[in-house]
């Protein structure tokens, strides 16, 4: 339906009867009435109804570009480290968790450095999207750069870039330029984010992360498992713990009720 403006006021009806009967007056005793000018043609059309557009009430800042990670020989799709680490680490994040932002900026650094780079640990990240249709869409976009071996570079371009809970942040021309800073193929990821696409992806993704999730017992996030246990705290101290205890008993790294990423979506209900 056309949105029509209305007049802010209207003037008085006892307004109007005052002025026609001025008018009326100065006719009656012969005063000159002052000439008008003839309205244009162009000026009695139809006023157009105004056009409403939708989009972000908040004014992002333009896309900030982390520093580049030093482990580019280590990344394999969602993971990074060693495939041959004996301990195996998960993360569950949602890509627009404030706690997961505080993770992976003070956290995850701590445990690259001491787990992941040194072959003790090989670390990989589930998502897990329930925070908004952003979530859902940046799930997707990770999904399809964890195919092309690049969801490392739009991790972190995801997380120095969230600026709170759907308010843009993750909104399709941003995902689309963080995309690009990633390095990822364009022409895959615009074909992967046609909304047929992108809502199949989804639903696979979905089924499996909250699979995953109910098997583990995970209700928040950011959530850390070490070999199949799930973590009562995501702290480092309480990583490092596990960790240790996993290395001084020798135990295999347990398999983990989601599958490992694949190449594509129809290899893995994880991909």
């Amino acid at each position: 339906m056309p949105v029509v403006s209305s007049p802010i006021s209207r003037r008085p009806a006892s307004c109007r009867v005052a002025f026609v009967a001025a008018t009326l007056l100065v006719l009656a005793i012969g005063l000159p009435v002052a000439a008008q000018s003839p309205v244009p043609e162009a000026s009695m059309a139809a006023t157009p109804a105004p056009t409403l557009t939708f989009a972000p009430l908040v004014t992002l800042p333009p896309i900030v570009i982390p520093a580049a990670r030093d482990t580019a020989g280590l990344e394999d799709g969602y993971a990074i480290g060693s495939p041959d680490a004996p301990v195996t680490m998960e993360v569950w994040e949602d890509f627009q968790c404030p706690y997961c932002l505080r993770w992976t900026a003070q956290i995850e650094p701590q445990v690259m450095e001491a787990f992941v780079k040194p072959g003790l640990v090989r670390l990989t990240y589930r998502p897990m999207a329930f925070l908004g249709e952003e979530s859902q869409w940046a799930a997707v976009a990770a999904d399809i750069a964890a195919e092309q071996n690049r969801f490392w570079p739009l991790h972190d371009l995801f997380f120095a870039n969230q600026r709170g809970e759907n308010v843009g942040s993750f909104g399709l021309d941003r995902i689309l330029e963080m995309a690009q800073a990633a390095g990822l193929d364009m022409d895959a990821l615009t074909a992967g984010l046609q909304l047929d696409a992108a809502r199949a992806r989804y639903a696979t993704l979905e089924a499996a992360s909250r699979a995953g999730a109910t098997a583990l017992g995970i209700q928040a996030t950011p959530s850390v498992v070490v070999n199949g246990a799930l973590l009562a705290s995501p702290d480092f101290a309480t990583i490092s713990a596990a960790v240790a205890q996993a290395l001084g008993a020798g135990t295999s790294p347990a398999a983990s009720p989601v599958a490992s990423p694949a190449t594509s979506p129809a290899d893995s209900p994880a991909s």
